[in-house]
C-alpha cells in the first residue's frame, strides 16, 4: 500500500464500467492493481489475490462461480450493482467514494501502511494561530522527513480552509485527518473540530465515538498526549499563540516521553496565554518567532 491508498482488485461486467471506475478509484487516492471482466474470469485459475489490499466488484446479475470465489477471499470486498441511470450517476459515485474511504480505514487499521511518518511534530494553536503557522511554514525548508499534525481551536468546518492555507504557503501537502488515514511523512494532517481522532499503534488515525474531553475543540492536550505515547523521543511539539492553557498538560507528557517542546515567543503572539502556560511547566527547550521556530527545526534536521 502506498501513502495510505489501497491497491484494489477490480472485477466488472463491461469495459465501460471499468473505465468509469478507474477514474473514480484514482480520484479517491487509491489505485487499480488488477482489473478483470467477468467474461474473462476462469474459475479453474482465479486471479492471484496477494497483490491487492481489497476487491471492488460490480455485478448487475448473479454469477455463482464468482460468488464462490469471493466467499473464499481473505481480503475485504465491496460488492455493488453499479449504476445504469445517467441522472443518478453523480450520487452513486459519491456513495462509492464514501465506501472506498470506509474500506481504506478498515484495511489501514488492520496493518501498518507504508508511508507512515517515523517522526512527528505537532503544531498547536488557538487565537492568531493560522497567521503564525502560515509564517512558520513559509520559512520551513521543503523535503524534511517529518510528519506534521496541526491542531487548532476552531469552529466546525474551518479545517478545509486551514488545509488550503497550508497548501498555498508551504511546501508540504495538507490533508484532513480522517478515520483510516495514516500519519503521512512529508505532509500536514489537520485535526478537525467535529471528530475526536486518535492515532493507533500502526500509524493510522481512528475516530472515537466520544467527544473531545475538556472545554476545547479539538483538545490540544489530548492530541499531544496521544501522539507522544506512540512516538516518544520522535515526537516534538510547538505551542503557538492562543488563549487559555490547552497544551500545557500535553507538553509535560511530550517532555516526559523524551520529546522536545518549543513555544512561540510570547512577545510575538496575538495572545500569549498558551505559550505562557507551557513555559510555566518548565519543559520548554526553545522559544522564538514563527520564522525562528522554522529555522530552528531546519537546523535540527540538517545536523542529524
Amino acid at each position: 500500500m502506498t501513502t495510505g491508498g489501497l491497491r484494489l482488485g477490480l472485477l466488472v461486467e463491461s469495459g465501460a464500467q471499468l473505465n468509469q471506475l478507474r477514474n473514480l478509484i484514482q480520484d479517491s487516492g487509491n489505485r487499480v492493481q488488477v482489473a478483470l471482466l467477468t467474461n474473462a474470469f476462469n474459475a479453474d485459475r482465479p486471479p492471484a489475490d496477494e497483490q491487492v489490499d481489497a476487491w471492488l466488484v460490480i455485478l448487475e446479475r448473479e454469477h455463482p462461480l464468482l460468488e464462490n470465489w469471493l466467499a473464499q477471499l481473505d481480503q475485504a470486498v465491496i460488492v455493488d450493482e453499479g449504476c445504469s441511470e445517467s441522472d443518478q450517476l453523480t450520487a452513486w459515485c459519491r456513495r462509492m467514494q464514501e465506501k472506498l474511504h470506509q474500506l481504506k480505514g478498515t484495511v489501514n487499521l488492520a496493518k501498518k501502511a507504508q508511508g507512515v511518518a517515523n517522526e512527528v511534530w505537532i503544531l498547536a494553536a488557538s487565537t492568531g494561530g493560522p497567521e503564525a503557522v502560515r509564517a512558520f511554514f513559509s520559512e520551513l525548508s521543503g523535503g524534511l522527513a517529518l510528519g506534521f499534525v496541526y491542531v487548532q481551536h476552531m469552529d466546525p468546518g474551518y479545517e478545509q480552509t486551514l488545509a488550503q492555507m497550508l497548501e498555498r504557503h508551504g511546501q508540504y501537502p495538507a490533508y484532513i485527518a480522517r478515520h483510516g488515514d495514516i500519519l503521512r511523512a512529508g505532509s500536514v494532517g489537520v485535526i478537525a473540530n467535529a471528530d475526536r481522532i486518535e492515532l493507533q499503534e500502526n500509524g493510522t488515525f481512528a475516530a472515537n465515538a466520544e467527544a473531545w474531553p475538556g472545554p476545547y475543540c479539538p483538545s490540544i492536550d489530548q492530541v499531544l498526549g496521544n501522539l507522544a505515547c506512540h512516538y516518544g523521543q520522535y515526537c516534538g511539539a510547538i505551542i503557538f499563540t492562543g488563549m487559555g492553557d490547552d497544551g500545557a498538560a500535553g507538553a509535560r507528557i511530550v517532555q516526559h516521553r523524551g520529546g522536545q517542546v518549543w513555544v512561540q515567543e510570547p512577545q510575538t503572539c496575538t495572545v500569549s496565554a498558551m505559550p505562557d502556560a507551557a513555559l510555566d511547566t518548565g519543559v520548554v527547550s526553545y522559544q522564538g518567532s514563527p520564522a525562528q521556530l522554522a529555522q530552528q527545526l531546519n537546523r535540527v534536521c540538517v545536523n542529524r
